[in-house]
């Protein structure tokens, strides 16, 4: 090659003469080269067309690519897309879980339900100055009828305890159809027994709903569920009906009047009449007691009208119930019917602070007021049932100190127009004021001190109070 190099070069620069001999060897060494070249070239050829084949055969043994999952929005539900090839491998993976229509939710794998798990685990600390005796509802939360009154206050002491009940877990799901959205909603809570120390599963919330009906039981269509305060106590201030879930069938319109968006709810509610006998009939009373003979025919009938502004929520609710007793002694049957009302609101003051408040009014309310503290109708000795007058009402106000502290301040107050011949004992009026001071260092974290002050007024002139100091922790998941 070093010859081939420098006879090139010498002839090249012109510079030199080349022998005869030496030009015929260049000549030689130049076709054989071109030959070589020609030689790579067709390998070269060959090489690149096997590459290709396999390439084509590798390409045609390959599945297609899945199309890649899609992320819903709020809006109408996407539902990822399964491959369109099967893989050949035997162990292929199932459908991966993707997130669900509502924040919190993720899709069952193959479907357009979207589910939803969670609750809160709560622990109330709490200190009574005067208790009615162990395993009493009204030592956990406040009951007024419990508050130890007149001549039996005497021999009652002063109580601690902790209590886990309100632990609450719940689940829910939304899937969308053509009849409209379909959602449920189950939850839980364990105040199934009275007692301090036993905790007893016990339904809160069991319904669903499609488009604008609503089956199952939930909180009563009586009751504006926005103004109920932000109390630690559970029962909540005396005057209100924030304790009342029963099942139903309901729906909801909506509807503008004057350009004013509204919507009108129309339910009909579980019946139960709560009734006051005299005292030879008062062998099937319960602890508080009253007689509910379970002898009922129609429905609770309940309207109710929302306003929802932008700085607020108002409502009024009208009732019609038939209180019915066909246990009575000689087997005298008694039913009346009887209605009731109520308005209720939440103002938007200023900020984050609001003012919330409730009215009651009616002849059927007792079974709607407060926990256990008034009848719907009192039964004399002769059988006569005559519907008891009650009359209620709550305002709360929420400041917010910052954006993790707050305070929540709630007057509640409630009579009832009790017959003459209804036992001394049984109450005739009840107030509470609760007042605390919360703190949410994060969205999921609650603690609070609250501070609770009731009183009870018996029909014979008695009373009796109740200070109460809660504290509480709350972890929601």
């Amino acid at each position: 090659m070093a010859k081939v190099f420098a006879l090139v070069l010498a002839w090249a620069l012109g510079g030199w003469s080349v022998p005869a001999r030496a030009e015929e060897d260049l000549r030689a060494l130049v076709e054989g080269l071109r030959t070589q070249m020609s030689e790579l070239k067709r390998q070269a050829e060959q090489s690149n067309a096997r590459i290709a084949d396999l390439e084509k055969q590798l390409a045609q043994a390959k599945p297609a690519p899945a199309k890649p999952a899609t992320v819903p929005t709020l809006g109408a539900p996407v539902a990822a897309t399964a491959p369109t090839t099967p893989s050949p491998k035997p162990d292929n993976p199932k459908p991966p879980v993707t997130v669900g229509d509502a924040k919190g939710t993720f899709k069952v794998p193959g479907t357009d339900t979207s589910i939803g798990i969670g609750g809160f685990i709560k622990l109330d600390a709490i200190y009574n100055s005067v208790s009615d005796g162990s395993n009493k509802l009204g030592n956990q939360l406040l009951v007024p009828s419990q508050i130890p009154s007149g001549s039996v206050r005497a021999n009652k002491n002063s109580q601690f305890l902790f209590n886990p009940k309100e632990t609450r877990l719940w689940v829910k799901s939304f899937t969308p159809s053509a009849w409209g959205d379909i959602n449920t909603f189950l939850e839980v809570d364990f105040y199934g027994s009275a007692d301090t120390y036993t905790y007893t599963p016990r339904l809160r919330h069991a319904y669903g709903t499609l488009g604008h009906f609503l089956a199952g039981q939930t909180w009563t269509t009586f009751l504006n569920v926005q103004v109920i305060p932000d109390t630690l106590d559970l029962g909540g201030p005396v005057g209100s009906i924030f304790y009342l879930r029963q099942p139903m069938l309901r729906w909801t319109q909506p509807f503008t009047l004057a350009g004013t968006p509204l919507n009108l709810q129309i339910a009909a509610e579980s019946p139960r009449s709560r009734l006051w006998e005299a005292p030879q009939n008062q062998a099937a009373a319960d602890g508080y007691g009253f007689v509910q003979p379970d002898d009922d025919r129609y429905p609770d009938m309940i309207a109710r009208l929302n306003f929802v502004p932008t700085w607020g929520n108002f409502s009024l609710s009208a009732m019609a119930r038939q209180i019915r007793s066909a246990s009575l002694p000689g087997g005298h049957v008694q039913q009346a019917w009887g209605g009731a009302v109520s308005l209720a609101g939440k103002v938007q003051t200023y900020d984050l602070d609001n003012l919330r408040f409730m009215l009651n009014y009616g002849d059927v309310l007792g079974r709607y007021a407060s926990i256990n503290t008034f009848e719907d109708a009192a039964v004399d000795a002769t059988g006569q049932l005559r519907l008891v007058t009650t009359y209620s009402g709550m305002v709360a106000y929420q400041h917010w100190w910052n954006q993790t502290w707050r305070t929540n301040a709630a007057y509640g107050f409630e009579q009832s127009e009790q017959p003459v011949f209804v036992a001394g004992s049984m109450t005739r009026q009840a107030q509470s004021v609760h007042v605390n001071l919360l703190w949410s260092p994060t969205l999921q974290t609650t603690l609070g001190l609250e501070y609770i002050y009731a009183t009870r007024n018996l029909i014979d002139g008695q009373n009796g109070d109740l200070n109460r100091v809660q504290f509480s922790t709350r972890f929601d998941f």
